[in-house]
């Protein structure tokens, strides 16, 4: 079976994500010049939501290098199901549709091409698939027999795992995220445009106490919320 491989990819990086979120730290520090963002696709925001209530962004925490396996490994298996040329996605999109999956070829090219205006690295994909496989396949004998219910769920799964692991825009730089603001302390309460953490009293305590302080409040109270009903770990800000 063709989907075999990415199966087995998402079901190992699934835990492997879960661990890694658990042990994903919050950083207070300002972005550096140069600084790469990864984007989540939406089995990590399920995952972060059935771990922690929430969900974060790469911006203002420091993946742990579990979450980074895992993540490359939903990559992996994202591009693996592009339902295209003889990537695994395309011999199961051929296994279903027969013939037929010859009208999707172009609509899944346009779609790579699309993509390339919000991440670059799609259109490098949609040049191997175009001219490296040019969009055939050899036909088999059998190419228009219908699937048995077993296979045709099979496939409505490897579909729903596509959805889950795949992400436009995989890499973001510094420059191209919406400006940002450094998580600040409100009422004991950790905060930035993400709503990371949630919770505002007085919004103006100790703001005259001067920012060092600030920040040492921001990692104490990080670590209360965060620690009991949350996977993520305020770390310790660096001098």
């Amino acid at each position: 079976m063709a989907v075999a491989g990415p199966i087995a990819g998402f079901l190992v990086a699934l835990p492997i994500a879960a661990w890694g979120i658990w042990h994903t730290r919050v950083d207070f520090d300002p972005p550096a010049e140069g600084t790469i963002y990864f984007g989540y696709p939406l089995a990590v925001k399920l995952l972060q939501l059935l771990l922690t209530g929430h969900t974060f962004s790469s911006v203002h925490v420091v993946e742990h290098p579990a979450f980074l396996a895992a993540w490359w490994g939903f990559l992996v298996t994202a591009i693996n199901l592009i339902p295209a040329g003889q990537l695994d996605g395309g011999h199961a999109i051929y296994a279903v549709f027969g013939s037929r999956h010859r009208l999707l070829r172009w609509p899944v090219l346009l779609a790579l091409a699309g993509l390339g205006f919000l991440y670059p690295g799609w259109w490098l994909w949609a040049a191997i698939v175009l001219f490296l496989t040019r969009l055939r396949r050899p036909p088999v004998l059998d190419e228009d027999v219908p699937l048995d219910p077993r296979r045709k769920a099979v496939a409505a799964g490897v579909a729903l795992l596509l959805v889950l692991s795949f992400v436009p825009v995989p890499f973001r730089e510094l420059d191209d995220v919406a400006p940002l603001r450094a998580p600040v302390e409100r009422g004991g309460t950790v905060v930035h445009e993400l709503d990371l953490h949630r919770g505002a009293e007085a919004s103006g305590r100790d703001r005259d106490s001067g920012g060092a302080k600030r920040r040492e409040v921001a990692v104490e109270e990080g670590a209360r919320l965060l620690r009991p009903g949350s996977s993520l770990e305020a770390g310790p800000p660096t001098a």
